[in-house]
């Protein structure tokens, strides 16, 4: 594909983006849960709406590795801080007291970040996760688009990154496999691009039902874009890929 083509397209994922956030407001969770309903592997999490749950979330994920999320709808939350004095709205945590420490810090506590404005916005809840720690990372998309007649699969090995500068930088990273809408993804044409973006055989599987999975979402929600960034490989869990 021509790369003024392709940056044309990565921008209009951008756009979907921002339109996705303005007119659903998907918090962090519900797009976990969306995924989760659509067979597509995530990280195990819960959402608490006060320290205590927190806590009891963090206990029966029974992992000394956890991270928590405030849910506000922002970007650079892990780099924002809380106007009580809390530095970030990502934080890694070790332990069930940790958790409730931390929850209670950001729970009902307005956080400022790069999009938020000095006002910043309210956190309501937290979403309590596993965390992983990805070695490779993939980047998968499904997206209608108008240069295709039709959804058309977007993939790279650099996953975990703007796709907009991998494109501008790389744009050889980045593949495009469009799809017929009446036979919709083949196993054929996901096993391509599992291929194409250098997952081995060990896992190809696997990928090619994740990106079956992904497009079936797709199609059910009626969506225009469903992005996954990254797919990664974790190093700690056998090396199994998650969202």
């Amino acid at each position: 594909i021509n790369p003024k083509v392709g940056q044309k397209i990565l921008g209009s994922v951008a756009a979907a983006q921002s339109q996705q956030q303005r007119n659903l407001n998907v918090q962090e969770h519900v797009s976990y849960k969306l995924l989760n309903d659509g067979n597509i592997a995530t990280p195990k999490f819960g959402v608490a709406s006060s320290a205590q749950e927190a806590r009891d979330i963090a206990t029966k994920l029974n992992t000394n590795n956890l991270v928590l999320k405030a849910q506000v709808l922002a970007g650079g939350r892990g780099k924002g801080a809380f106007k009580n004095g809390f530095k970030g709205g990502v934080r890694v945590v070790n332990d069930p007291k940790e958790a409730e420490e931390v929850a209670s810090k950001m729970i009902n506590q307005l956080l400022v970040t790069k999009q938020t404005g000095a006002a910043g916005r309210i956190c309501k809840k937290v979403m309590v996760a596993e965390r992983k720690f990805p070695r490779r990372e993939f980047y998968f998309a499904v997206m209608m688009e108008r240069a295709f007649n039709g959804p058309v699969v977007i993939a790279s090995s650099q996953g975990g990154v703007n796709i907009e500068e991998v494109a501008a930088e790389n744009p050889d990273a980045i593949i495009y496999e469009p799809i017929d809408i009446k036979k919709g993804l083949t196993n054929e044409q996901a096993l391509k691009v599992v291929k194409k973006v250098g997952l081995d055989d060990k896992h190809a599987n696997d990928t090619v039902q994740m990106l079956q999975n992904m497009y079936k979402l797709f199609v059910e929600k009626d969506a225009l874009l469903i992005e996954i960034n990254p797919y990664a490989e974790d190093a700690m869990q056998g090396c199994k890929y998650f969202v």
